[in-house]
């Protein structure tokens, strides 16, 4: 990932991935630099960023507290830490915490504002400034607010008057800090004026604009006053996902999207793209609409991150090279090209729909990850007969979990012939099954969660009936009582593997679970105080099948292997969630789960690594 054996690329490409608003790979960026240069400031200020903008506040505001107790005292290091006090105080429910953490940002602003101007550090006083201004308003302290706003204009103008002869990134913070004083003087027509000079200046820096775009709307919340027209000088693109039809193979009945269409696709899709100007585009790369998909948006300038079932040179057989022409080509250029390549799963499963599905689940809930964390819309485009046959994977599937969503959905004709043969869409199954031994081999989406119980190795025998009568005994109680139902659940010695439906009844059962640790009565039970639990959640296909040794129900195959691998990484008292669990609770609108980002963290028994989420209660 790094493009020079330095801190300063590292900081370099780090600040980058913050700009475009993408925290998660920023994240990644300062911690491949920081295994390096584990002492760099700058490093441990972005890797605190990151984690901040990716709704770890808590932890970046550890980290934070910790560099300026070691000397990193500075303006930044202090401004990022009262950014952190904010978000803590803004997620708080209890009114005296909230005002402490409130109390606390405005301090260090204050005081960071005060150090700055007796400095004459103009940068270090306009952001220290405008903060502390912000966080008088959400004191309930306009009178404040306003006064250290016009300080802060003052300091603003004079050091830049209002000409736009400064590099792109001064004139964007300029008119930002200028906006926001003139959002909480009252001046809104003001206000709209500099926002839309700040998104002017930004290009393609969405990180900043919604970084902005959030500030304003906090403060919305504490100032009378209509604030639309502020909102709409700072919009920022959609992020698309994207699904269509491959181009026909050869033979197919009743033709959907031929090969002699193409040109015209091509146009209806450009003209439909350029309307949107989406900012990214998730996507498969399929011979026809996906790889058309991700030519066009690549001349428009916006990125592309490509999500395959599989790896690329068993998807190119699949699912690219049997129409010929130069399809394979083209799959590779795009591939080449993509902003990032996700590959869902290690290998394909023979005659399975399932990893295609999956697929899906997961562009769609990385698109909504990435809208989330920049405050813009999530859309999902198809390249689509609406009146064709819909397959499971296919592009009707995932326009039935788009709209299930609530997602702004829409299509461009693959213009099909007139007379083509046709069938209605069908409606999509529930997701609920109530689960029977299975007569044959299935692969099927589901839910995994894996859980150890730390310290279990090391009880006596005397210990024993504590562990089954108190432990196990409690997990029981626990399972008649929740309203979150697994299919099929194994335990063996202290491990416990629970397969779920859907990611929202697996993730709330995990919060569940830690809970109940957090409460239980180990003395009560013979047991020792460090006796805790480890809980690592994953979604993905597995085979479902007839257990030939127990006759049971049997879940197994590679993604169990995978969730199985993220439990010992797991910090004792903690739940952790791959990515792909984090995308497919997203994509399937899981509610009351909230998705932390931990960082690409290397699995066990040399399982490569992988990018983990930390799954929270949504306070």
């Amino acid at each position: 990932m790094l493009t020079d054996q330095t801190p300063q690329a590292a900081a370099a490409l780090t600040e980058r991935l913050l700009h475009e608003g993408a925290p998660v790979l920023a994240y990644n960026a300062a911690q491949v630099g920081l295994q390096r240069w584990p002492q760099d400031v700058r490093l441990r200020q972005l890797q605190a960023l990151a984690l901040a903008r990716s709704g770890d506040v808590e932890r970046a505001n550890r980290l934070l507290a910790e560099l300026a107790e070691t000397g990193g005292g500075d303006v930044e290091t202090l401004g990022l830490l009262a950014r952190t006090h904010k978000d803590l105080a803004l997620g708080e429910q209890d009114p005296a915490r909230r005002a402490v953490h409130l109390a606390a940002a405005f301090e260090i602003y204050a005081n960071a504002f005060a150090t700055a101007r007796a400095n004459q550090s103009t940068s270090g006083a306009l952001y220290a400034g405008i903060n502390a201004a912000t966080m008088a308003v959400l004191r309930g302290n306009l009178q404040r607010g306003r006064a250290i706003a016009s300080e802060v204009r003052a300091i603003c103008v004079a050091a830049h008057g209002y000409s736009d002869n400064d590099d792109k990134d001064a004139r964007y913070w300029k008119h930002a800090t200028l906006g926001e004083a003139a959002l909480i003087l009252g001046e809104t027509a003001a206000a709209v004026g500099h926002y839309a000079q700040a998104l002017a200046c930004a290009g393609r820096r969405y990180g900043d604009v919604g970084s902005t775009r959030r500030q304003a709307r906090l403060l919305a919340q504490h100032l009378p006053g209509e604030f639309g027209l502020v909102f709409e000088a700072m919009r920022i693109p959609p992020v698309l996902a994207f699904s269509g039809h491959m181009t026909d193979a050869p033979g197919r009945s009743g033709p959907r999207f031929p090969a002699g269409s193409e040109a015209l696709v091509r146009a209806r899709l450009r003209a439909r793209l350029a309307a949107l100007a989406p900012l990214a585009v998730y996507v498969s790369a399929a011979r026809g609409a996906d790889i058309l998909c991700l030519e066009l948006v690549r001349e428009l300038g916006a990125e592309t991150h490509i999500v395959l079932p599989f790896p690329p040179a068993e998807f190119r057989r699949a699912s690219v090279d049997a129409a010929g022409a130069d399809w394979g080509e083209r799959f590779e250029r795009v591939l080449a090209a993509a902003d990032s390549l996700t590959i869902a799963s290690d290998d394909r499963a023979r005659d399975s729909t399932a990893a295609f599905e999956y697929a899906n689940l997961v562009l769609t809930g990385m698109a909504v990850l990435r809208a989330q964390s920049l405050d813009t819309e999530v859309r999902g485009l198809a390249l689509w007969d609406q009146q064709a046959p819909g397959l499971a994977g296919g592009t009707a599937s995932v326009v039935a979990l788009w709209r299930q969503r609530g997602m702004a959905v829409e299509h461009v004709d693959p213009a099909a012939p007139p007379g083509a043969a046709r069938a209605a869409v069908p409606a999509p199954a529930d997701a609920r099954r109530r689960i029977r031994v299975p007569t044959k081999v299935r692969h099927e989406m589901r839910a995994l969660l894996f859980a150890d119980a730390i310290g279990f190795s090391h009880l006596s025998e005397g210990q024993m009936p504590g562990f089954i009568d108190g432990y196990l005994g409690a997990v029981a109680a626990l399972n008649r009582r929740t309203h979150y139902r697994f299919e099929h659940v194994e335990t063996a010695g202290d491990g416990m593997y629970l397969v779920f439906a859907s990611a929202h009844d697996a993730g709330h059962y995990a919060l569940e679970l830690s809970a109940l640790m957090r409460d239980f009565d180990r003395a009560a039970c013979g047991l020792p105080a460090e006796f805790d639990l480890r809980i690592a959640l994953h979604c993905g296909p597995v085979h479902c099948a007839a257990n030939p040794i127990t006759g049971g129900v049997l879940f197994t195959g590679p993604h169990t292997s995978r969730a199985a691998r993220i439990e010992p990484v797991t910090p004792p008292g903690q739940v952790y969630g791959s990515s792909a669990f984090a995308a497919v609770a997203a994509a399937t609108g899981a509610q009351g789960l909230a998705l932390l980002y931990v960082g690409r963290l290397p699995l066990a028994k040399g399982y490569g690594t992988l990018g983990i989420y930390s799954v929270r209660p949504v306070r």
